[in-house]
């Protein structure tokens, strides 16, 4: 069956959509976009906060069980306790400058945890930390509900 539609005639090998456009706008498009939002993120004040404390904080970490301020075995605790103390700090940031408005509230809620969970850890709560976690869901399913 022949086609008769002469709109409709194609190549092989050739784009019928594209009407005298490239096949590569859109990767432009998208690179034009990429780079705008590089450099959004590196005019943002504070640019690199959280990776840079992280990097001090495991640091310090290593060098405190090198020199036996730390035992051995505690090291991760300490880990979530400051991860913990970079997020609220990260958030306090975040929600005080005025280009990332209120979007540094999540950080609080995640630091807090990341302290507690920490904190347990250190003074010995390991036999019942999952009935806490059970009964911070529960908490969290209610308030949802309510």
């Amino acid at each position: 069956m022949a086609d008769n539609n002469s709109e409709n005639k194609s190549q092989p090998g050739s784009n019928p959509g594209t009407d005298g456009c490239t096949c590569h706008d859109w990767r432009e498009e998208r690179w034009e976009w990429r780079k705008k939002r590089m450099e959004v993120r590196r005019n943002r004040p504070f640019h690199g906060l959280f990776g840079g404390l992280t990097l001090i904080l495991v640091g310090g970490l290593f060098l405190a069980n090198q020199q036996g301020w730390i035992s051995g075995g505690t090291w991760w605790q300490w880990l979530l306790i400051g991860l913990g103390v970079i997020s609220i700090v990260n958030g306090l940031v975040r929600f005080n400058t005025p280009e990332c408005g209120h979007r540094g509230r999540g950080k609080f809620i995640w630091g807090g945890i990341l302290i507690a969970l920490g904190v347990m850890f250190l003074l010995g709560v390991s036999q019942w930390w999952p009935l806490i976690l059970i009964g911070a869901g529960i908490a969290v399913l209610l308030g949802f509900i309510w």
